[in-house]
Order: C-alpha cells, then structure tokens, then sequence
C-alpha cells in the first residue's frame, strides 16, 4: 500500500534538513509518514475513536520487554515519532520516567500539533542524536527502546556492536534492550540479529503472523524462563498493557529467534573514534537510499 492509495487529508507536510514529513488522515485514522527515495514510509499511526490504544502492530510489540521487565521505573526512547508509546507508557505507569531522543525537531513539533503528545517532569524530550545521548549521560535505565529511522531504514550508527556496547552502559543489570527491525523487507535482519548477539546474552524476536513487524529484544542476564512463563507476566502488567498484549497469547506469535536466522557478519562501526560526530551528522541527514546497506522497501 502507498500512502496516496486511499482517499486523505494532508494535514501537515514538512521538510527538515533530516526528513520530508507527511501528517495525513484518512477516515479515523491519523498518521505520520516520512518520504525517501521515491516511496512512503510509514512511522505512527493513532486511531482517533480509540486514541489510547496502539493502532499499529510493531508497537504492541515493542511492548513484549514488559514480559520480562513487568515493572520498570525508568525508561529510554530513541526516536520519537508521532509520540504515541512514550505517551502510552507514561499513561500506563504513573511513577515511571521516561527520557525520549529525538534528532528532528519538525518531528517534535508534529507530535505536539497532531498526535497529542505532551511533555512532563516525567517524559522528558531531548532533541539531539540518540548515540551522543548515550554517551554523555551516566543514568541507567530498566528499558532501552530504539525506534529511530531515516526513511526506511536506520541510521548506520544506531545499529553497530560499538553502539550496542555502549547501551550496556546504559541499562541496569538485568535491563532489556528492544529494537525495531521493520518487517519482511528488511533483508539484513539476520545481520542485525548476529551483532546483537555478539555484545547480549540472549536475544528473542517478536514476529506478527503477516511478518509486518520484527522486534528484537536483547538481555544481558537470560531471563531463564519459558516463553509459557512470559505469558503469565501478563496478568500482573497495567490494564492498558494488558490489553495491547493480549492477542500475544497466541504462542505462534512469540518467536524465541527462529523467525530470523543469524549471519556470519556483524555491524561494525565505520569510522573513527575521533570522526563520531561527523559520522553521526552524515549518517542523519544523507540519504539512506543510497547506501546498499538498507534494502528496505517502501510499505504501508
């Protein structure tokens, strides 16, 4: 499906030195897309009848650490978005904080006009490279999502082993790391999977049956558990959790990493200790369609 394949309203559209943003609206739905290369990609989807659920299904599975992590207290988001899980998690824990990275102020901007997200003393927005973040900052956190991307695809330095070191640093002893790894037509998750693995005891991918979403999450310390055991997790989880999580329950809908095989390769940085920032800034404002790394094709 292309963006222009059904009748809608463009409500916004933007163009910042790191995206070319599209906010459209079509019947009771209303969503952020990012162009690139020729095709639509899209990034936050909410349902305007049902604005505190998750409408879009990568995003109830970017939800599967609380299976493991079913009480965190202290959260990072890399990338923001429309806003529509920091929201959800800040809704759904009352005590939890919450740190979001996100590099394109137009994003920002878009969230709070469009989507309804708001800032608090709890869910902090910081606008600036998610990388950099983690490097300069000492807190650790119980949950680590990354969820940034350039088009299609993610910047290189946000998927290296160097990177995912230095989120190690970042999480407690026994917190989870969760990454989005597109759907179907990412044909490097293996890669990603075998760079994960070099640097996290155990890795497990979350898979849709349609296999529209692939999310990855990542532990230091193995939970040591069945996924059986995981399930049971859900009864204890907030209600609004509960109910994003519940078709879950389908055992064919937990891959324990079978759904993605492992490569021989691993993503290793490119450039320099003393090159990162220029490396960050190329890597955020170029185009990823240009570089062979990412064939990820356009999708709806």
């Amino acid at each position: 499906m292309t963006m222009d394949s059904q009748q809608l309203s463009i409500l916004a559209h933007t163009r910042s030195s790191f995206n070319d943003i599209y906010v459209i609206e079509r019947e009771n739905l209303r969503e952020m897309w990012f162009r690139a290369g020729g095709g639509f990609f899209l990034q936050s989807r909410i349902d305007l009848d049902r604005p505190g659920d998750l409408a879009l299904v990568y995003c109830r599975l970017l939800l599967a650490p609380l299976l493991v992590k079913p009480d965190p207290s202290r959260i990072l988001m890399i990338g923001l978005g429309g806003g529509v899980l920091p929201r959800f998690f800040h809704d759904a824990y009352p005590e939890i904080e919450i740190d979001v990275v996100e590099v394109d102020p137009r994003v920002v901007d878009l969230a709070r006009r469009f989507f309804g997200f708001r800032g608090s003393p709890r869910l902090r927005v910081t606008e600036g490279d998610g990388r950099a973040f983690v490097k300069e900052r000492a807190r650790r956190y119980d949950l680590v999502l990354l969820d940034a991307f350039k088009g299609g695809s993610v910047p290189y330095h946000l998927k290296t082993c160097e990177f995912y070191e230095e989120v190690v640093h970042a999480l407690q002893a026994d917190g989870v790391l969760v990454t989005n790894l597109y759907g179907k037509s990412n044909t490097l998750k293996p890669r990603d999977r075998k760079t994960l693995e070099s640097v996290f005891q155990r890795v497990s991918f979350f898979e849709d049956p349609e296999r529209v979403a692939t999310v990855c999450m990542a532990v230091l310390e193995d939970w040591g558990g069945s996924l059986a055991g995981l399930r049971k997790n859900i009864r204890h989880l907030p209600q609004p959790v509960q109910h994003n999580l519940s078709w879950l329950e389908n055992t064919d809908m937990i891959e324990a990493g079978a759904c993605v095989k492992s490569s021989s390769a691993v993503f290793k940085d490119d450039f320099e200790a003393s090159e990162f920032f220029k490396a960050v800034q190329r890597n955020n404002k170029s185009d990823p369609f240009g570089n062979p790394r990412y064939p990820i094709r356009a999708a709806g």
